[in-house]
């Protein structure tokens, strides 16, 4: 395997003050209408967008932490507040996080009573899904005032983790949502793999007595390794580096969470991935020397790959500008930047990637004019590069030595957030840990029934006490006149019932 000698001393600092501008507008403005097909995964583009802000301000993106961090961010206490009430204002009431204010339908519509096993269940399951909850959870963390113990306060814990468990399906993999008809929907690649290990680190999954099966996830993630050493689906599908970083960062939580890690050291990432050095090797094989295109019509899929001038190539020649790829034969691309570097950041190897030739393609080739980063050089930025570029630039900083990327504070690769917002998540996991299980999503018989008040609250709504006393004359009266009570009830329309009063002066 090839390693590059560093040779970063002389490479331009990040303009933050772009970024900082970009990543204001885009939160303080309106996104522009190209993101209108994206409005399903608001949330999505909401945390990217609070994440770079914090990244950008957190006490350790300053050269002297400051005295008062919450007054230096760039997140007014104003905007956490209502911020976190948004958030919470996409919980679905059985459990998740809804996408986006448009899936979040009226109370009536989300739970309905099952007469027959006498609990609640919801009307709209799909609305719910994985991915939305996990980026919920991790901007509350983001979001949370002082140490963060409060993060959590009013998420259903107990009902989200219920949800979650219900989304594994037999082979151990995880899909996105649950719909109608209880069928798991989505996928079952690495990244829904990925969000369930988050949330249930996050909540406490294993603590809380409402684990998923955990060898099975981890059995499902070990198949994923194909011949190349890379990670797919499956072991006949073709090997993705995103789907590496989400495999090996879905291990990583799980050691994270085990109660025997001091005796157990890595245990499920090293038996999740058959052959650590095959996938370093296969993550190291996605950087490569980026090319400046012969013409401004040369068509994306030869991008990036014009046949060199063997006559000029020296092996004593160090790369200048090293972009890198998700796949095999791809273009370069900003956000693999990150899912490279993430990667093998948690595999204790980002050593092996040349850190001066990557950030030289981020913040020359992808970074715009106006802040942020595109997907591919001379495109137009767009909230996921530009936070996954930051997060790049972090990262290979961070495992460079104790070197440190000016402007930006420490990060966490296996959350994909600032490390300050990350030991605020760990710190509401331990507050969620250290409380009993009281809150309204426990189905404990102790005659404390947390829905009591809503209960009572519909019922008086509906008139429920005088429609069943109403109910009780026109049965007594159907069995004077012979009738069965129930075959009467039959035939009512439920969309349109018989108005009762009506039935009860009705003569035989």
């Amino acid at each position: 395997m090839f390693t590059f000698t560093m040779t970063s001393t002389d490479q331009k600092p990040l303009d933050t003050a772009r970024h900082i501008r970009y990543w204001q507008r885009c939160f303080r403005s309106l996104l522009p209408h190209h993101y209108v097909s994206n409005d399903s995964i608001r949330l999505t583009l909401g945390f990217f967008n609070i994440a770079a802000l914090d990244l950008l301000s957190s006490p350790s993106s300053y050269s002297e932490p400051p005295s008062q961090p919450l007054k230096a961010s760039l997140i007014t206490p104003d905007d956490r507040k209502h911020l976190r009430a948004w958030v919470l204002s996409l919980q679905h009431p059985q459990g998740g996080f809804c996408g986006s204010p448009h899936h979040v339908l009226p109370e009536r519509y989300q739970t309905k009573w099952d007469a027959i096993d006498q609990v609640e269940s919801t009307r709209d399951p799909a609305n719910a899904n994985i991915a939305a909850t996990y980026f919920a959870l991790l901007l509350l963390g983001i979001l949370a005032e002082d140490d963060g113990s409060k993060a959590f306060d009013g998420v259903h814990r107990i009902k989200t983790l219920r949800w979650l468990k219900r989304l594994q399906r037999d082979d151990g993999s995880f899909g996105e949502i649950i719909d109608e008809d209880g069928y798991v929907g989505g996928g079952r690649d690495m990244r829904y793999c990925y969000l369930a290990a988050t949330i249930r680190w996050v909540l406490g999954g294993a603590e809380a007595g409402e684990d998923f099966d955990v060898d099975a996830l981890v059995a499902h993630i070990r198949r994923g390794q194909t011949f190349d050493g890379g990670l797919g689906e499956s072991s006949t599908h073709e090997s993705h580096s995103g789907y590496a970083y989400c495999a090996v960062a879905a291990l990583s939580l799980l050691d994270l969470a085990n109660p025997n890690a001091s005796s157990e050291p890595n245990r499920y990432l090293h038996t999740g991935i058959p052959s650590i050095p095959s996938l370093v090797h296969f993550l190291a094989c996605r950087q490569f020397d980026y090319l400046e295109p012969e013409s401004d019509d040369e068509h994306e899929d030869s991008q990036n790959h014009p046949l060199p001038d063997l006559s000029n190539l020296s092996l004593s020649d160090a790369p200048q500008v090293a972009g890198f790829n998700g796949r095999l034969n791809k273009v370069a691309d900003t956000c693999y930047a990150w899912w490279v570097s993430g990667a093998l950041s948690m595999l204790g190897r980002g050593d092996v990637i040349d850190r001066g030739p990557a950030r030289t393609f981020i913040l020359d080739k992808t970074q715009h004019l106006i802040g942020g980063f595109a997907k591919h050089p001379g495109g137009p930025p767009d909230v996921y590069h530009a936070y996954l570029g930051l997060a790049a630039l972090a990262t290979m900083a961070g495992d460079d030595g104790n070197a440190k990327e000016e402007g930006l504070g420490r990060f966490d690769p296996r959350l994909c957030i600032g490390s300050e917002a990350s030991e605020r998540l760990a710190k509401a996991r331990e507050a969620l840990l250290a409380s009993p299980q009281d809150d309204d999503d426990d189905d404990d018989d102790d005659g404390d029934d947390p829905w009591a008040a809503d209960t009572e609250r519909i019922k008086r709504e509906l008139g429920w006490d005088e429609m069943q006393e109403t109910i009780a004359r026109l049965e007594a009266k159907w069995k004077t006149e012979g009738k069965i009570p129930v075959l009467e009830m039959d035939k009512w329309n439920p969309y349109n019932p018989p108005n009762l009063e009506d039935l009860l002066k009705e003569t035989p």
